[in-house]
């Protein structure tokens, strides 16, 4: 990290213009590290993004005496330093296990893991040249070809078909719903709620705004038959 603490800016120009690591700080590299680990639909383990950091930023993470080790625990300050509001709340999540339930969610704490939030999805998608600079896009090309197969196929399906031909009267059963998702109706609050954030996730980073409109309505719609249900 460097001493100011400032986010540094990419050269302006060309996105070749090598960039070292080193002038980034390490919570915007973790955060990288863990956009590519999927981190935009699903929860990373610490132990995976201290080792995705080592193979691409060694100089960044690992030990002093033993440089060819992941060092977990300076990952482990910077994913807690990416997760505060200063510096723009770009993750959320644990090391370590979790006991009780959220307070703001009132669901289940998860055990070790990191995701990103709306925020972190967003700083992925405007910070685009600064992290190409750092010389690693293949990687970032590889996971985006991931996501954007995972849509097509969200894309192909009839509930998205129906969406697409009706939109402002589309109004999917909750038995729909579950079919998409391929999860039972009565799964619980928690299921539902992972797999639509997951698919939400990978259209943000995307910047798909179709599917985005479609999945808030698909949640809408089951937000509000569990409303009803929990009430009787």
């Amino acid at each position: 990290m460097n001493a100011t603490g400032r986010n540094p800016r990419a050269r302006s120009g060309s996105s070749s213009a090598r960039v070292s690591p080193l002038s980034v700080p390490n919570r915007e590299l973790v955060v990288y590290a863990l956009s590519l680990l999927g981190g935009e639909s699903k929860r990373v383990h610490t132990e995976d993004i201290a080792a995705k950091c080592h193979e691409l930023f060694p100089a960044s993470f690992s030990w002093t005496k033993y440089t060819h080790f992941p060092d977990k625990d300076i990952v482990r300050v910077a994913l807690i330093d990416a997760r505060k509001e200063q510096w723009g709340a770009l993750v959320e999540g644990r090391a370590g296990e979790g006991r009780g339930l959220a307070a703001k969610t009132k669901r289940e704490r998860s055990t070790d893991g990191w995701l990103l939030t709306a925020n972190g999805i967003q700083w992925i998608r405007e910070s685009a040249i600064k992290l190409e600079s750092l010389g690693i896009s293949p990687h970032d090309k590889t996971h985006r070809q991931r996501i954007l197969k995972d849509l097509s196929r969200l894309r192909s399906h009839p509930l998205f078909a129906r969406f697409a031909s009706q939109r402002g009267g589309f109004s999917p059963s909750v038995g729909e719903l579950a079919e998409f998702l391929r999860c039972r109706v009565d799964a619980s609050a928690d299921v539902w709620l992972s797999r639509f954030d997951a698919l939400r996730g990978k259209a943000s980073i995307a910047a798909q705004e179709d599917v985005l409109e479609f999945l808030e309505l698909c949640r809408a719609t089951y937000e509000r038959a569990w409303t009803m249900e929990t009430i009787r």
